[in-house]
Formats: C-alpha cells, sequence, structure tokens
C-alpha cells in the first residue's frame, strides 16, 4: 500500500479560559491524539503539547508542575538570552503572541490536502465551540513542496532537507551509517531511546532522564521546541554572488553553489561537503548508505567543510572541540516543513510574503540538548576553536562585524553577512504520552 504523505500542516495555538471545559474537550478528542488518521475516521492527524502555563490551566498540581525543568517553567520566551534570540530574534517582534502567558497548548494538524486541512479545522472548532472555554490564539500553516526525493519536504534556500535524523534503537525505521553514534570500530549505532521519549534508557544509563513526577506523567512523554523561522531567500541569492566573487574571483553558478555549500556544509542535492568537497555529486545524495556516512576526520582545519558551516556546527561529529562534550548527548529529532509560498527561480528581489521554515526539535531534555545546540554550537565558535563572536551563518545575528571562515579560499573569511533567518516565534511544549494525557484530563496528578 502506498503512504498517504501528510504534506499539509497547520499548528493552532489555543489557550485555556476554563480547565473544566477544556479538559472535556480534550477527553472528547483524546481517541483521536497520536493515532494514525483510519484508526479514528477521519483523513487527519492530531498532536498535542502543552506549555507549562496550560498545564497549570488545566489544574496540573503545584508539586507536580514543579518537578518540570526550569526551561520547560520559563518558557522559549524567558530563555531567548540563553539561546541568544536577540536583535532581530527577540520575543518582543515575536508573532501571535507566541512564548507568552496566553498560550496553552499546541494542537498539530496533519492532512493530505488543503481541503483535508480545512475540513479537520471545521471539526476542531466545532467542537471547540460545542465544549467552550478554549480560544484559538495563532494558526500557522505549513505545506512541504517537493512531493518527491530524498529532501521529501524541501526548504526555501534550496537545499535538500531533511537529510539526515538519528535513529532510535528498537524503533521500527530504517538506519543508516552516520546518523547514529560511531563507534570505536566504525560502525554506526542508533542512539538510546532516552534521549528522546521519557522514562526509557538514555546515553548515560537506564534510569533515563528523572523528570517530571510522578513516574506515570512523563512515561512515553518528550518535549518539542517549535520555532518559525523567517528565511530571506532574496537577501541569501544576492549574498552568494558576492560572497562567490570575495572567496574565488567568481559569480558563475558554479562558485555560487560552493559558497552555498560553504555555508551549509552540503551542496544543494544533499552531498555532503566532506566527501565531495569540489563539486555537487548528486549519486552520493541519492544514497542513504552514502550521504550521511561521514565523520570530518582529517579536517581539523575545515578545508574540506568550514567548521562553522551550519551542518558542522549542529553535529560536529568527531571534529575535535575545544570544549569538549559528548556529542551523542546533545542531539535533537528535527521536524522542518516550509511555510510560504516558493520565491521564483532567480528572482533577486523580495516579493513582500512570508516564508520560511517551520521546526519542531524532539528531546528528552531541553537545556542540555536544544538549549546547548542554540547556546553553545550554533551563536559561538570557541568550542571549534572559531573566534568566540562568530556564529552560525544561516541562523546567528548577522549584520556589521558578523563573519565566518572558510579555510582554502582566496580570501578566508566572509564579513558582514545579513541576517538570512529570523525567529519569528518560539514555543516550548510537553506532549505527554497517552495514559500521562488521561490522567492530566482526570486530574489525577
Amino acid at each position: 500500500m502506498t503512504p498517504i504523505l501528510l504534506r499539509y500542516g497547520r499548528h493552532i495555538f489555543l489557550r485555556f479560559n476554563d480547565g473544566a471545559k477544556s479538559r472535556a474537550w480534550l477527553r472528547n478528542m483524546f481517541q483521536r491524539v497520536n493515532a494514525r488518521q483510519r484508526e479514528h475516521g477521519t483523513g487527519f492527524t492530531i498532536n498535542i503539547g502543552f506549555t507549562h502555563e496550560g498545564l497549570k490551566a488545566l489544574g496540573l498540581s503545584e508539586r507536580a508542575l514543579n518537578t518540570f525543568p526550569e526551561a520547560f517553567r520559563v518558557g522559549a520566551r524567558g530563555r531567548a538570552n540563553v539561546v541568544g534570540d536577540v536583535g532581530p530574534h527577540a520575543p518582543e517582534r515575536w508573532e501571535g503572541g507566541l512564548g507568552g502567558p496566553d498560550i496553552h497548548a499546541m494542537v498539530l494538524v496533519r492532512t493530505d490536502s488543503d481541503k483535508g486541512r480545512e475540513e479537520a479545522t471545521r471539526i476542531l472548532q466545532e467542537e471547540m465551540g460545542s465544549a467552550g472555554g478554549l480560544e484559538v490564539r495563532f494558526i500557522q500553516d505549513t505545506m512541504a513542496t517537493n512531493e518527491s526525493g530524498i529532501g521529501s519536504e524541501g526548504e526555501h534556500f534550496g537545499f535538500a532537507d531533511p537529510i539526515s535524523q538519528p535513529p532510535i534503537e528498537g524503533a521500527d525505521t530504517p538506519s543508516y551509517p552516520g546518523d547514529g553514534v560511531l563507534e570505536r570500530d566504525g560502525t554506526w549505532r542508533p542512539l538510546k531511546p532516552g534521549e528522546f521519549l521519557l522514562g526509557y534508557e538514555d546515553e548515560v544509563g537506564p534510569g533515563g532522564t528523572q523528570m517530571p513526577e510522578p513516574f506515570e506523567l512523563r512515561v512515553n512523554g518528550t518535549f518539542v521546541v517549535f520555532r518559525k523561522l523567517y528565511q530571506d531567500v532574496a537577501v541569501f541569492r544576492r549574498y552568494l554572488a558576492t560572497a562567490a566573487r570575495s572567496l574565488y574571483g567568481s559569480d558563475d553558478q558554479h562558485n555560487r553553489d560552493l559558497v552555498a555549500a560553504k555555508i551549509m556544509g552540503r551542496w544543494p542535492s544533499g552531498c555532503p561537503l566532506d566527501l565531495s568537497p569540489d563539486k555537487d555529486d548528486p549519486a552520493i545524495a541519492a544514497d542513504p548508505d552514502r550521504r550521511n556516512n561521514f565523520t570530518y576526520e582529517g579536517d581539523d582545519e575545515g578545508l574540506r567543510c568550514p567548521l562553522g558551516s551550519h551542518l558542522r556546527r549542529s553535529n560536529p561529529r568527531a571534529t575535535p572541540l575545544k570544549r569538549a562534550t559528548a556529542v551523542r548527548r546533545h542531539r535533537l529529532l528535527r521536524r522542518g516543513v516550509e511555510y510560504g509560498p516558493h520565491l521564483k527561480d532567480d528572482a533577486l528581489d523580495d516579493d513582500g510574503v512570508d516564508r520560511g521554515l517551520i521546526n519542531l526539535f524532539i528531546q528528552a531534555d531541553i537545556e542540555r540538548q536544544f538549549e546547548f545546540v542554540q547556546a553553545e554550537w550554533m551563536k559561538g565558535g570557541e568550542f571549534l576553536g572559531l573566534d568566540p563572536s562568530e556564529q552560525d551563518p544561516i541562523n546567528g545575528v548577522g549584520g556589521e562585524g558578523s563573519q565566518m571562515s572558510v579555510p582554502g579560499a582566496k580570501r578566508p573569511f566572509l564579513f558582514d553577512l545579513p541576517t538570512f533567518v529570523t525567529v519569528k516565534g518560539g514555543e516550548y511544549l510537553f506532549v505527554p504520552g497517552l495514559n500521562a494525557l488521561r490522567g492530566i484530563i482526570d486530574q489525577k496528578y
């Protein structure tokens, strides 16, 4: 049977104005949550996550609320300085009250058509209206524009995406070389499930991450970080030409693609620089056994792939780090889907339309995983031996004084990089397992 591609998404952010009515609505919706669409007789799937304020509004006890980790309790807006959401990324610029006290839950709808998305929303709104006590505060749609290929969802800068996800031990999903943890014998293994799912063994031991309490509340639960990221596609395209002339003396197509690859760490096809540093190789990109099977070994200076490229920062693999840490303890599951229409090919002027990526980062520990990667690896360079002020070229704060080192180029530095990606909103969410969700509804905790 051909799988149904759920390319259309809608993120509905809610406020619970009445705890009892909101719990009644959740009780009615319970059968749909985390279930395949065929299992509840509709053409869409539903997932739901709660902010700390949302759990409080639903009546979770103070005792249980206080066992959640500090990062989650404070929330994305309160932790903005920790992860470098400053300047153009600052929370006061965020849309729809995201990160604020009036956002209590996010309902994620996924379906296979725009018509299906509207039908799903109609059903949900009718049920919310019947229950009362709920208010829609913000809606964000997504649509995966690429229907086939390894980058089945893509992204607006023109790169295949997603390419790699950390495999989970025991999960019924394929695992390919380079996706997991590199062993001493050169093989790769999946990560322990407790890195992403509460209540299970993680990379440290069988106990897993010990939060929240009681134990039943955390079993099969996880934390999700929502990020709305605006992409300035026109500025990115224009900068490639400027940077190609600066680094390589020519802005022909090959050199523009090479600059894009140096910034990202992969060629647009998805082929990694570490395996093919001089030209794109779509054959590698199309081979799941090859496209992630690399370690950066022997490239300590970044001649093949710059140390500060986006890909290398997000997972340094075997790169020698100036501040030692276990890379396997900072992995993230990422689900990224585009929002907004494609900017016409070769257009160099912005059309004024909002477009970008909606990223969902899934982990057991927001502080150790998402926040560490953002603060330590994305927003600084010291851990790699770079200038401490050098940031991730894709997600950093650009402007005067920003830079990126590109070893091997005629002029091995890029200066004054624009801000290509701007944070437009964020949330820290707890997604409970089904038994825990029932317990929250029944005020068991």
